[in-house]
């Protein structure tokens, strides 16, 4: 007991010296942190896991064809690369995983994406604020899910995951990894404690997000943000029906003074966000799913005073031929009325995915954002569907920017009117008779609205995509 209780003093101290210290000793402290919790294990249950060792593929390869933009700019005419880009991305993953408790696993991956023919050089994705090239497309051989998890810790629903992981929940849209991105939007070197007791559960993580700079090896130079966060999953019994709440509280911050005020200093950025999400089947195919999110903190030396919601009522008719759903969804992230109050009105949304959200051209983002969205899905056959959608989208405020390149399609002015434009897309799902193979198209067509016209082009643009994707998983051992 005793020495159970100096090592609970030695990891208050590590999380301690994770809070305040560089990047260089994060990993040191997250091994330190795991693997002494190996003496919290139930030594009672000392028996191996069915499957000691599997391996695990999975390989993705996705055309796209981007016309009239480009993954930074709009138009016939963009700063960097061209308005006509038909490119290859490869992305493949290997991991390991080793099972030897049956309360212990170990996880050892990598992965390699690769991009062929982009038309974009790789320095319009450099961050100056991270001094370091940030790309969505490639990054290669870097670490994928390389971590220590210890379950029923104390004999309880309790375990602890520590490495390099991927942390994601709900609908994706607060915290999601962004699994369409070639190299991953957001994957963490975090520490999770879990709680888990039926349909519920209780999630607490430190971690920081790490920066995808294609010639550098990630644990030889500083992650992007910091965040601290509890998440949790609530079943509310209502007679024949299950409500499901998500209360969630997250903390994000980046101390190296790199954040640009309305002042035009530089300072920190540290940030709270307070949320909910909940969803319910009201009645036999009739659902509802709602989230809210608040923002408050600094920006440099702005405050922050922000908000973000997304709203979603659908029906799916489950006797009528190729069980069609209809939804209708409405998103709202606000944005800055002014720009010199030294108030900051933008929400910035949290860590959660874009690409399934807002459009499937990826030409909008969860900040300064309206998104009225109505959806069709069908499935003609068992393994073929497809979803229709339809976007119209607006700027929240006519002063703030347009997120697909805030530092080139802004009028702080507010005379270039708030109408982004329209948005169709119809993506479709076949499951080959393959095991593991999975095929995915689509098309979309953007129709540009006032403000897009004014600050970048008054085309319309074209997007389509063929994607192949195989997962394959052998047990070994």
């Amino acid at each position: 007991m005793w020495q159970k209780m100096q090592v609970l003093r030695g990891q208050e101290k590590c999380l301690d010296e994770i809070r305040s210290g560089g990047h260089e000793r994060d990993n040191r402290y997250f091994l330190f942190f795991v693997a002494t919790s190996l003496l919290f294990l139930d030594t009672s249950l000392a028996v191996a896991a069915d499957d000691l060792l599997r391996i695990n593929a999975d390989i993705r390869y996705r055309w796209e064809y981007e016309d009239n933009f480009n993954q930074k700019f709009y138009g016939e005419n963009p700063p960097k690369g061209d308005s006509d880009d038909g490119f290859l991305l490869q992305r493949i993953r290997l991991t390991f995983d080793f099972n030897p408790h049956r309360n212990v696993h170990i996880s050892a991956g990598l992965q390699d994406s690769r991009a062929y023919d982009v038309a974009l050089p790789d320095d319009a994705f450099y961050k100056s604020r991270l001094g370091l090239e940030h790309n969505p497309n490639k990054d290669y051989w870097e670490l994928f899910d390389t971590y220590l998890e210890l379950k029923n810790l104390f004999g309880q629903e309790l375990s602890l995951k520590g490495g390099r992981q991927i942390i994601a929940y709900g609908d994706k849209r607060v915290f999601g990894p962004g699994k369409w991105g070639n190299t991953g939007r957001y994957i963490w070197d975090a520490v999770k404690l879990s709680y888990r007791s039926g349909d519920n559960f209780v999630d607490t993580f430190y971690g920081r997000n790490i920066i995808h700079e294609p010639d550098r090896f990630s644990l030889d130079h500083r992650h992007f943000f910091e965040g601290c966060a509890v998440y949790s999953h609530f079943l509310i019994p209502m007679q024949d029906r299950k409500f499901y709440l998500e209360p969630f509280f997250v903390r994000k911050w980046d101390t190296h003074d790199n954040f640009k005020s309305e002042d035009l200093a530089f300072g920190d950025f540290n940030s709270d966000y307070y949320g909910i999400r909940s969803y319910v089947e009201i009645l036999p195919g009739l659902d509802y799913d709602f989230t809210f999110v608040w923002q408050t903190g600094e920006w440099g030396n702005d405050d922050i005073e922000a908000y973000g919601y997304h709203l979603l009522a659908g029906y799916k008719f489950k006797i009528v031929p190729w069980t069609p759903r209809i939804s209708a969804e409405f998103s709202y992230a606000s944005g800055d009325k002014n720009p010199t109050d030294g108030d900051r009105g933008t929400f910035d949304g949290v860590f959660g995915a874009r690409d399934k959200m807002y459009g499937r051209m990826n030409l909008m983002d969860w900040k300064n954002l309206q998104d009225a969205q109505a959806n069709l899905e069908f499935k003609p056959f068992k393994n073929l569907g497809f979803k229709a959608e339809l976007h119209k989208f607006w700027l929240a405020e006519d002063e703030d920017a347009w997120y697909q390149n805030q530092k080139v399609y802004r009028d702080k002015t507010g005379r270039s009117g708030n109408e982004l434009g329209v948005e169709f897309d119809i993506i479709g799902k076949y499951i080959t008779p393959l095991k593991g193979l999975e095929c995915q198209f689509g098309y979309g067509h953007f129709w540009p609205g006032e403000f897009v016209e004014t600050v970048a082009d008054d085309v319309e643009a074209d997007w389509c995509f063929l994607q192949l994707h195989y997962k394959f998983s052998k047990k070994v051992l």
